[in-house]
């Protein structure tokens, strides 16, 4: 259940993440080819939805994952934000739509996004969407909170949690992803090494 309060402000592990991401400058692991804050979170894709398609059936995902492949493309065009990096992030965040975290399929939650105020990590700390594209929608929405684009339609607690920190709408590139999505400072150089170069 969502804080009643929704004006405020969640603290606890919001703050957590905004004392993580002080420094937008996070390491850099040595085995990266990226340089700090080089690759733009905006515009169009670099990867074709064909191309994540076959890179889907190739990493064995299941079947929701690869039938949401052109709703990502789909949102990509409506938000101006590059839908290969989401379609990553996605199969990072699902194990490519297996779900063998706390969030369960039947959730629709493509991107481990939690409830408003929630701050544990159990199935019920996450946000359940309506349908499979709410889900798409939720997410491209949580990352317009951080990239400071306009959401599209309804949107979800956590979105207004990250609306109300200092830093938000100051994202621009996947690699300061880390220390804000999550704790996890290499967080945006794994979407980029380990997925979005194997599409």
């Amino acid at each position: 259940v969502e804080n009643e309060k929704e004006d405020e402000p969640i603290e606890d592990d919001l703050n957590k993440e905004e004392e993580l991401s002080e420094n937008l400058k996070c390491p850099i692991p040595t085995d990266s080819k990226y340089t700090y804050a080089q690759t733009p979170i905006k515009g169009e894709s670099v990867k074709t939805e064909k191309e994540a398609v076959a890179w889907a059936k190739r990493n064995n995902a299941a079947q929701i994952f690869i039938d949401v492949a052109p709703l990502y493309w789909k949102y990509g065009e409506i938000f101006g934000v590059r839908a290969d990096v989401l379609y990553a992030q996605a199969a990072k965040e699902t194990g490519f739509g297996r779900y063998t975290g706390r969030v369960k399929p039947e959730m629709n939650n493509w991107a481990g996004i939690k409830k408003y105020g929630a701050v544990g990590d159990e199935t019920d700390d996450h946000e359940t969407f309506a349908t499979p594209e709410d889900g798409v929608r939720g997410h491209f929405n949580h990352m317009s909170a951080y990239i400071g684009v306009d959401p599209v339609g309804e949107t979800h607690g956590r979105y207004r949690s990250v609306k109300s920190l200092a830093w938000a709408g100051t994202v621009e590139y996947v690699e300061q992803l880390g220390g804000k999505w999550c704790p996890d400072v290499n967080y945006g150089y794994s979407i980029l090494a380990d997925y979005v170069d194997k599409m």
